[in-house]
C-alpha cells in the first residue's frame, strides 16, 4: 500500500522525469515518493528504485480513479525535460486538488505554472531543496496550495477543450517520418530525422511501427522531433503535408492522412550488400523529396536527448547479446575471457542488455527498461559490443565503441560516426548474410569464434589508452 503525504509522480517513464525523481529521492531519504506506472510496466519502475537501493519510493499501477491518489499527496512533480509537454494535464488536475506542483522549465509547463507553481532546471539538488520547503514550512506549503487552487480556475473544464484544440493545432507538424521497430533500424533513421528537421526548419513527427512503446524515446530529441507515436495510436487521423516512409517501416501501405506520401521502397529496396543503411535513408529522401544532405549529416545520430560526456571514472561497457534466431550467430563467445583479462589489468567492466546477456565477472547492469539502460550506459568511457541494437545505442550516445563483426556486413551495418569502429573477420565466407544468406538464415554460421581474444584485447587497450589523460 502507498504511504500518505508523499511527492507524487504520475508517470514512471524516464522521459517523464522518473530518472530525475530517483536522484531527488536519494537526497531526501525521509520523504516518501509515489510513482504511477501509467504507461510502462510496474516491474520496470520497481526494478529502477530497487537497483538504486531506495527505500522511500513506492510504485503503483495505473489508477482508474485518481482522486484518492491526489488526496494522499503533499506535492506533485512534473519533471518533463526530455518529453516536451504541449499541455500538461497533470499540472492543472493536481492543482484542482489544491496541490503545489513543481515542474520542469521546458515545454508548456512553465506557462501553466506561471502564476502558481515552481519551475526548476534539471538539477536534483534544486528539486530536493524545493521539496524540503514544502514538507518543512507549513506557511509556504499553504501559500503554494492557495495559488494552485486559484490557477486551476484559469483552466476550468468549460474552456479547456477549446484551449487544448488550439494547443494541438499549434504543435501539429507538417512532416511525418515513418520508421521500423528494430533498435538498429530506428537509430539508423536518426540522421535522416535530424536532417529533415534542419533542412525544413521545423521539428517533425515520427511514427514507429514498434513492438512495444518502451523504445519510442530513442527517436525523440526535442531539437528535431515534435512528437513520437506508435502506429497503434491516433496518428493516422492527424493531417500532414508530407509523410516519408523509410524502408524499415515495412511493406504495408498504411493510409496516412497527407497531401504527399513518399515510400522509400518506391525508389529502391535496402540491400545489406549495397549502400550503408544510414546513407540509404538520407539518399531516399533526397531522391524522392529533394531533401539534400552533406557528408557530415550522416554522423547526426541521436538517442533521445541524452548527451554523453566522458566520465571521471573509467568504465568499459559490454553488450554480449543480439536478437535471437539466426541473428544469435552475431554473438562473440569470448566476452567472459576478455572481462577476466581486463579486470586483471585493473579495468572496471560492466554488462548491459537483458538479464540473460550478463557476462560473468562484470558489474551487472542488465535488466530493466531500455531507457534505464541508456541512462546507465552514460557512465561508460568505452564500449564493446556485437552487431546489435545496443551497439547502435552506444554509437548514438557518442560513446567510443568497438564492434565485432563476422556474419553481418560492417560496411552497411556499422554506424558511421568516427568514434565507432569494428573488428571485422577477414574470411572468404564472411559476411555470410551476403555470401551465404540461406545458411545464415538457418543459423549455421560459427565465424564469430574466429575473432581472437588477443586481437580484441590489443585493439581495446590501444583505444582505451589513447583516451586516457596523459
Amino acid at each position: 500500500m502507498a504511504p500518505s503525504n508523499y511527492v507524487l509522480l504520475t508517470n514512471a517513464k524516464p522521459d517523464k522525469g522518473y530518472d530525475l525523481i530517483l536522484k531527488v529521492a536519494a537526497l531526501l531519504p525521509d520523504v516518501p515518493f509515489v510513482v504511477i506506472a501509467s504507461q510502462s510496466p510496474l516491474g520496470d519502475a520497481v526494478h529502477a528504485y530497487e537497483t538504486a537501493g531506495l527505500k522511500n519510493v513506492t510504485a503503483i499501477d495505473r489508477a482508474s480513479d485518481m482522486a484518492p491518489v491526489y488526496r494522499g499527496a503533499r506535492a506533485v512533480a512534473v519533471p518533463s525535460y526530455r518529453f516536451r509537454e504541449s499541455f500538461s494535464r497533470v499540472c492543472i488536475e493536481a492543482q484542482r486538488f489544491g496541490l503545489p506542483v513543481i515542474g520542469s522549465d521546458r515545454g508548456n509547463v512553465p506557462y501553466l505554472l506561471e502564476h502558481s507553481g515552481v519551475t526548476l532546471p534539471e538539477d536534483a539538488q534544486a528539486w530536493a531543496a524545493e521539496i524540503e520547503r514544502l514538507f518543512n514550512e507549513p506557511d509556504y506549503h499553504a501559500e503554494r496550495a492557495r495559488k494552485a487552487s486559484e490557477n486551476s480556475q484559469r483552466y476550468a473544464f468549460a474552456a479547456q477543450a477549446q484551449a487544448l484544440d488550439s494547443l494541438v493545432a499549434a504543435t501539429t507538424a507538417p512532416f511525418l517520418v515513418a520508421v521500423g521497430s528494430g533498435l538498429g533500424n530506428m537509430l539508423h533513421t536518426t540522421p535522416l530525422i535530424r536532417n529533415v528537421a534542419l533542412r525544413t526548419g521545423a521539428p517533425v513527427d515520427v511514427v514507429v511501427a514498434e513492438d512495444h512503446a518502451r523504445s519510442l524515446f530513442l527517436v525523440h530529441d526535442p531539437r528535431y522531433v515534435n512528437a513520437v507515436f506508435s502506429l497503434k495510436q491516433t496518428v493516422l487521423r492527424r493531417r500532414y503535408k508530407t509523410v516519408f516512409v523509410t524502408h524499415s517501416f515495412g511493406l504495408a501501405r498504411v493510409a496516412f492522412n497527407a497531401d504527399q506520401i513518399a515510400w522509400s521502397r518506391d525508389w529502391a529496396n535496402f540491400d545489406p550488400a549495397g549502400m550503408h543503411e544510414t546513407l540509404f535513408n538520407l539518399e531516399a529522401a533526397r531522391r524522392l523529396l529533394g531533401i539534400r544532405y552533406d557528408d557530415a549529416d550522416a554522423y547526426g545520430y541521436f538517442c533521445g536527448d541524452l548527451s554523453w560526456r566522458r566520465p571521471t571514472e573509467a568504465l568499459i561497457g559490454f553488450h554480449a547479446g543480439s536478437k535471437t534466431g539466426p541473428w544469435a550467430t552475431k554473438r562473440w563467445p569470448y566476452f567472459a575471457e576478455l572481462a577476466q583479462r581486463l579486470r586483471a589489468r585493473g579495468h572496471r567492466v560492466a554488462s548491459f542488455g537483458t538479464a540473460d546477456e550478463y557476462v560473468e565477472g562484470t558489474e551487472n547492469r542488465t535488466g530493466g527498461s531500455i531507457a534505464a539502460m541508456c541512462e546507465s550506459m552514460l557512465d561508460c568511457s568505452y564500449f564493446v559490443a556485437n552487431d546489435s541494437g545496443v551497439m547502435n545505442i552506444a554509437n548514438a550516445l557518442g560513446i567510443p565503441m568497438l564492434a565485432l563483426f563476422a556474419p553481418t556486413n560492417a560496411a552497411t551495418r556499422l554506424p558511421l560516426r568516427p568514434s565507432s569502429e569494428a573488428i571485422v573477420l577477414d574470411k572468404d565466407c564472411s559476411p555470410c548474410e551476403i555470401k551465404d544468406a540461406e545458411g545464415f538464415m538457418r543459423g549455421q554460421c560459427r565465424c564469430m569464434a574466429d575473432i581472437a581474444v588477443d586481437e580484441v584485447e590489443a585493439r581495446l587497450l590501444e583505444r582505451v589508452g589513447a583516451l586516457e589523460p596523459a
